[in-house]
């Protein structure tokens, strides 16, 4: 990356890092309180008027201090340009990711900031109040957790870690499928987890606590942030066929430390014919 785009990179995240302390403050003092929980356009797709809040919060903030860049995120602020950004810096947010997980008071939920620019993920930001963890990577320069720097780890085959996954919302229709995965993974894998929050699931692939996940059904602001912090950490980030990763049209992901790419595609493949149902 262009020294003076790194520049413009660095400054947006520093500048917009610099308000999570006090916006985590006030969504973890909303948990415990009166939620105003909404269902969205599935029974188990949740939206709180924390979610609200913090998106209202980061888009104005963007706004004011960037007013030419372009913003897509989960809760109404959607550009309907975005694809078509180009030069502009294009931010991807999810103000909670893991609103299931917020709503029934679990730590495990986190605000994620994606920084797009000609089509490229150049900067992202996954900050996790609940567990005092602040993720950040700009490409070509690594990937930290609370100012450390992070790598993936070195797990040679899939008995020997975790391997993580999430359900897409409409999962009762594909069902089947996801199970016949889910039964390769208990057949071969050290581990499973399910934390429910996709940009965390990234972060600790990231940061050497998994060896792989995968998932389908993901938008945009799910992973703009934490794919891109998982391959500065030396994590092999693709679609389910091993393409390179689409974050507007790709079905599903699989990534990896890149030592069990795959062996994990493998074990993966029911969820190819889960995610055309």
């Amino acid at each position: 990356m262009p020294s003076e785009q790194m520049e413009s990179v660095e400054d947006r995240l520093n500048q917009i890092q610099a308000i999570l302390p006090s916006l985590g403050e006030q969504l973890l003092e909303l948990q415990t309180g009166d939620l105003g929980v909404l269902t969205k356009s599935n029974t188990f797709d949740l939206l709180t008027k924390a979610d609200t809040a913090s998106e209202a919060q980061l888009v104005a903030f963007i706004q004011e201090n960037f007013a030419d860049d372009v913003i897509l995120a989960e809760e109404g602020s959607v550009a309907s340009d975005a694809q078509e950004a180009g030069e502009r810096f294009l931010w991807i947010l999810d103000p909670i990711d893991g609103t299931t997980n917020y709503a029934n008071g679990l730590p495990v939920w986190a605000i994620s900031i994606g920084l797009m620019q000609d089509s490229e993920m150049v900067g992202g930001i996954v900050c996790a109040p609940g567990m005092g963890l602040c993720y950040r990577a700009v490409a070509g320069a690594g990937a930290t957790c609370n100012d450390r720097s992070i790598s993936v780890n070195k797990k040679a085959s899939m008995s020997e870690g975790i391997i993580a996954t999430g359900f897409p919302y409409d999962r009762a229709k594909r069902a089947e499928p996801i199970c016949r995965a889910l039964e390769n993974m208990l057949r071969q894998a050290g581990g499973i987890r399910r934390l429910g929050a996709a940009s965390l699931d990234f972060c600790f692939l990231a940061d050497g606590r998994y060896a792989g996940y995968y998932e389908i059904g993901l938008k945009p602001w799910d992973f703009a942030a934490g794919s891109l912090i998982a391959r500065e950490a030396g994590a092999k980030v693709t679609d389910l066929s091993g393409k390179s990763l689409d974050i507007f049209n790709s079905a599903g992901v699989v990534a990896t430390n890149s030592m069990i790419h795959g062996e994990l595609m493998q074990a993966a493949q029911p969820m190819i014919r889960a995610a055309e149902l």
